[in-house]
């Protein structure tokens, strides 16, 4: 409910939309800045073949060129908001909304996110520069979000496309996936769970 909600707002109020997002990232920057504190230290032990850390303003015109030397069907299912560089600008200055970034040396070759709220819940997003597929970078963001979620003591959802099976893959390789229902534009509203121990 909340999910729908908030792309209806978003959609149809973009002036309330802001609005709300700034309150939220206030509010979540405080409730969690214990958690938050504690990222930094999370992707530097993940940073070995590949450095993993948090975008910042500074990144926002080598992100722009990174989405925009990605191939069309690379956005068949990925259009959390825009790839321009006011759009991105926007999005990197969210408190609540995480951004961080996978390099090979200074090359951007790997981007993950968490939209986050004050209620607990994350939504995720990622994508994997299509040069540098199968290298095990899809992996490395999903298991850098469950320790960060893990840290912050959040909840983390998203959609996946049943057309998506890439996606749903990654997905099932490092979280239990728990669809919860099919939402109206036929995408699986998904919670990922931890996987059980003993789990592949």
């Amino acid at each position: 409910m909340l999910y729908e909600l908030a792309h209806a707002i978003k959609e149809r109020c973009g002036f309330l939309w802001d609005a709300i997002e700034w309150g939220n990232a206030q509010a979540f920057s405080l409730m969690y800045r214990k958690g938050l504190k504690r990222i930094p230290e999370i992707l530097q032990e993940h940073s070995t073949d590949f450095t993993v850390r948090l975008a910042t303003l500074d990144d926002v015109q080598n992100m722009t060129k990174f989405f925009a030397e990605q191939p069309e069907e690379a956005f068949k299912f990925f259009r959390p908001h825009g790839f321009d560089e006011k759009s991105l600008k926007k999005i990197v200055a969210n408190k609540a909304f995480i951004t961080f970034l996978v390099l090979s040396g200074d090359t951007i070759v790997g981007y993950f996110f968490l939209r986050s709220f004050v209620n607990g819940k994350t939504f995720k997003g990622y994508m994997v520069d299509f040069r540098f597929r199968k290298k095990g970078i899809a992996k490395l963001e999903g298991v850098v979000m469950n320790e960060v979620v893990q840290a912050l003591g959040i909840r983390m959802f998203g959609s996946i496309s049943p057309e998506n099976e890439a996606s749903m893959a990654a997905a099932k390789a490092v979280n239990e996936v728990k669809i919860l229902k099919t939402l109206d534009n036929g995408y699986y509203y998904i919670e990922y769970l931890p996987k059980m121990a003993g789990e592949a």
